[in-house]
């Protein structure tokens, strides 16, 4: 059978530290670690890092530890959230606006992050109804509210003459209040809706 390293002993095959002693050190009778020094464990006595300066340790002659953030682990910028390990501006991320994961939706280049809020942006495709759906409650059906005037310069719903155009993004807004539409103009239609 192998012996046991330093201060333990071998009790029923398995190394142990000895319960013999009533020390609460080392097991050499006094309660230091039995090297003579109180420093860095070098054995020079003395309480550095032993390259020489006052720093800390890393060899670059600074006293700092190589790292400008605050002291979180990151390296972001003031303004700037640390979100799935890359640092964001919660201002105008559409992926992390106001916070990480909040993601605000573009359609046709309408919508997107401004100053940690969500623009308004499009609806999906709505099918004109007899009478048809008011853009407010398009908007309340897709859990959002609409905004008057709030998308692509000014309008509040953009009809289209197809689904297909309508997917496209092939037409002009109305600019008008969000109980429009009221008359059957346009195959499809799709408001401007924000974020209640």
């Amino acid at each position: 059978m192998g012996e046991c390293l330093g201060d333990l002993v071998c009790e029923g095959g398995v190394c142990v530290v000895d319960g013999g002693t009533t020390s609460s050190g080392d097991g050499d009778g006094d309660s230091g670690d039995g090297d003579g020094d109180s420093g860095d464990g070098d054995g020079d006595g003395d309480s550095g890092d032993g390259d020489g300066d006052s720093g800390d340790g890393d060899g670059d002659g600074d006293s700092g530890d190589g790292d400008s953030g605050d002291g979180d682990g990151d390296s972001c910028e003031p303004n700037e959230l640390l979100c799935d390990g890359f640092c964001v501006d919660p201002t105008s991320d559409p992926e992390n606006c106001g916070m990480c994961g909040h993601i605000c939706e573009i359609k046709n280049d309408i919508g997107g992050c401004s100053e940690s809020v969500c623009e308004p942006t499009l609806s999906e495709c709505i099918h004109t109804e007899d009478p048809p759906v008011s853009c407010n409650d398009v908007c309340a059906g897709e859990g959002k509210l609409c905004i008057a005037q709030g998308c692509g310069g000014g309008a509040t719903f953009y009809p289209y003459g197809s689904l297909n155009i309508c997917e496209m993004f092939i037409g002009a807004g109305q600019s008008s209040p969000c109980t429009d539409p009221t008359v059957l103009a346009a195959g499809y239609y799709r408001c401007c809706c924000g974020e209640p």
